[in-house]
């Protein structure tokens, strides 16, 4: 008898190293979800991304902002929304646009499933070898996107947030993945491109 108290103590012990844990969703964002349909004929800047997340320091702000300026040169380079991407120091023309784009909440969190702990001990751990779920992951991820000419004068905007939560198995990708979030921030960014450009009127050229 002491011996199964022992084996059951051990055993409770090992799944409760199974803790919370709250982290940062910088990317990697990839490809575009919806590439668009028609470039605007402008040529466009992303500036520098600013991160307002509660929490973060001076040093991690500029850390994350670098990162995400970087990859939002990519992706919008790559989801053709502009018919040009350039970057600084590169003057800008006459009808050219700066992306000015504010993370408000970058938040990833994974915890322990409720049904867990007891699900895994009642079934002797066969909770696990049928994927039963282990963690829950919660996302929270908002920004705006705000779209203006080269002296800075407002030309269209777009704010998203997107909260998503799931459950994680032994087996799904996600319980191994370095990569958490990477798809909501993606949509996000999508969201907020797909919206901003909409509402950016086409250039009135010279001569029309």
């Amino acid at each position: 008898m002491l011996k199964i108290f022992i084996k059951v103590a051990a055993l409770i012990a090992t799944l409760s190293m199974t803790g919370c844990v709250s982290y940062t969703v910088t990317g990697p964002l990839g490809a575009p979800l919806h590439p668009a349909s028609v470039s605007n004929p402008r040529a466009a800047q992303v500036a520098d991304v600013t991160v307002a997340i509660p929490g973060a320091d001076e040093a991690t702000r500029t850390a994350i902002s670098r990162s995400l300026t970087m990859q939002l040169n990519q992706y919008v380079k790559a989801g053709g929304y502009f018919k040009q991407v350039t970057e600084y120091p590169v003057r800008l023309g006459e009808n050219d646009v700066v992306l000015k784009f504010n993370m408000t909440s970058l938040k990833g969190h994974r915890a322990p499933h409720p049904a867990y702990i007891p699900g895994a001990l009642l079934t002797l751990t066969i909770w696990i070898w049928v994927n039963g779920p282990i963690y829950v992951d919660s996302f929270d991820v908002a920004g705006d996107l705000v779209i203006v000419d080269r002296d800075g004068k407002e030309l269209a905007a777009a704010k998203e947030q997107i909260k998503f939560e799931h459950n994680v198995g032994l087996y799904g990708r996600e319980y191994w993945s370095p990569v958490m979030g990477a798809k909501q921030l993606n949509e996000l960014v999508s969201k907020l491109l797909a919206t901003a450009t909409a509402k950016l009127a086409t250039p009135q050229l010279k001569g029309e």
